[in-house]
């Protein structure tokens, strides 16, 4: 049964995060006689920035029962182990966030422990170099993981079984796939620019929007895929917005496509800029590049000069975008009969491409609730809560890019180093230093072996030799982190390459 007999549903925007809501909820509620309504403006053009995903974006592609070879295809995808960080620590350092577990436990020891007691007396090796996706990455291999033998011992260590992967695409292809499924399930598209909100007589819910042509749509529930305008929580009911700017120094970025001479790398790139940083994400045809930035540090036409020198060894195919932001979010998503989703209920720097998979979670969230037999204020609070809960989280994470660094080549960097953080980012910084662990809430976004990934990484400590006394019974020889690097590196090696694989 529908929870608030919301009956007829109208999306407002019709981006990623409006395409991605629509076929989300008409898998399902279509089916059931859900009018669903999808508004989107020919006058307002999409950001389409973010190509880069993580993860779960797999668990989206299974919902709707896409096939995944069909739809890398029509997105002109890649695949992605991970993120490379370029420059963050100092300049000349790089380390890269992989997807996927870390070596092997040994005597049910976490291997992630077992690193922590013996990196400084056995003088180990980066963190990467036991991360069979990592591995693979640098040497452009790909190969979704491999499931272990049926009988294995569970002492048997199968690195492949460890890969991890997410996708690039085309954001603009991407709208039109999940389009295309939409209206296939029943979705109504309507073009038109909202030109005001009325609320009911009765109430403070919405009751009807009003097109600029003239027309006007009611429904029941409103879903606000605006973008960073925001139209229905942000501007008409104002709800509360906490900025991040103080925290998140960046605020503009500029957006360029250039040719791509190379076979795509299955990783994305962030490399640290004088004034931020910027990304390079490979299509099968062509690269996606932009440099996110702080204004306040370097001007909006030396950021360009600076990105198009950067790139001055690739063809520039489109001209390019320059965006404003402001980092934060809203309180309450999900107020009254309108739910914010996307970059209309909070904007997170792309650092580590969470975006599409922040709309595609609570776009199920959501429709989740719309088939629940709790009661309506229940469901908003649940769903406010766990929005805020993963909104926290991601920007401790992004945070933690910025202040732990040693640069101090320019202003920018001085001023990340200095700068205030959040009480919950240095209870997790300080944590770590005494103990070597981090608490973190179960199913948070970004594990341990992340944080531990980030810190290692950038560098936030120097010296880890205190850990071995933490743990005095995981000493381990040397032997052991080679035969695990060893093991690794032997079956990537047996791969092909990222490009062979597209080919297939």
């Amino acid at each position: 049964m529908l929870n608030m007999n919301n009956n007829r549903i109208t999306i407002v925007g019709g981006g990623t995060s409006g395409w991605i809501t629509a076929a989300v909820l008409s898998k399902e509620l279509c089916a059931r006689g859900v009018e669903i309504q999808l508004v989107e403006s020919a006058d307002v053009p999409t950001i389409g920035v973010g190509e880069a995903t993580i993860p779960p974006i797999i668990l989206l592609l299974d919902y709707l029962e896409l096939d995944r070879k069909d739809f890398l295809e029509k997105v002109n995808g890649t695949f992605k182990y991970g993120i490379h960080f370029e420059n963050w620590s100092n300049i000349g350092e790089k380390y890269m966030h992989s997807f996927g577990a870390m070596g092997t436990p040994l005597n049910s020891i976490p291997f992630t422990q077992l690193w922590l007691a013996n990196v400084s007396q056995n003088n180990l090796s980066h963190f990467n170099d036991y991360s069979a996706s990592a591995i693979a990455a640098y040497a452009g291999k790909f190969h979704p993981p491999v499931a272990r033998p049926k009988g294995a011992s569970p002492n048997h260590f199968f690195p492949l079984n460890s890969l991890q992967y997410a996708y690039h695409f085309d954001a603009a292809l991407l709208v039109s796939v999940l389009k295309e499924y939409a209206l296939a399930k029943g979705v109504k598209r309507t073009i038109g620019t909202v030109e005001s909100i009325h609320n009911a007589d009765h109430s403070d819910d919405i009751e009807t929007i009003r097109l600029s042509n003239g027309e006007e749509i009611t429904a029941d529930l409103f879903v606000d895929c605006s973008g960073m305008r925001g139209l229905f929580n942000k501007q008409h009911f104002q709800c509360e917005f906490n900025d991040w700017s103080h925290y998140l120094p960046c605020n503009s970025a500029i957006a360029m496509q250039t040719k791509i001479d190379t076979p795509p790398m299955p990783y994305t790139k962030s490399i640290a800029m004088d004034a931020g940083w910027r990304w390079q994400i490979p299509l099968r045809n062509r690269l996606g590049n932009g440099y996110v930035y702080s204004d306040e540090f370097i001007s909006d036409e030396k950021a360009e000069a600076d990105l198009c020198s950067a790139l001055s060894e690739h063809e520039i195919v489109a001209e390019p975008r320059r965006l404003k932001f402001k980092t934060g979010c809203l309180t309450q998503p999900w107020f009254r009969n309108s739910v914010a989703i996307g970059l209309s209920s909070g904007f997170f720097e792309p650092l580590e491409s969470t975006s599409i998979h922040l709309v595609h979670k609570y776009a199920i969230l959501l429709k989740d609730a719309l088939l629940s037999d709790k009661q309506t204020k229940q469901l908003r609070k649940d769903f406010n809560t766990s929005f805020m809960e993963d909104a926290l989280a991601i920007r401790d994470f992004l945070v933690a890019h910025y202040c732990i660094t040693d640069r101090q080549d320019t202003e920018f960097w001085r001023h990340c180093r200095s700068m205030n953080i959040p009480q919950s980012l240095q209870d997790i910084l300080i944590e770590f230093k005494q103990t070597a662990s981090i608490s973190l809430r179960e199913n948070n976004l970004f594990s341990y072996d992340s944080w531990l990934m980030l810190l290692t990484g950038q560098k936030y400590l120097k010296d880890y030799s205190h850990f071995a006394k933490l743990f005095p019974n995981h000493g381990v020889q040397p032997q052991f982190f080679n035969n695990v690097k060893m093991a690794i590196n032997n079956e990537v090696s047996k791969l092909q390459s990222h490009q062979e694989y597209l080919a297939q």
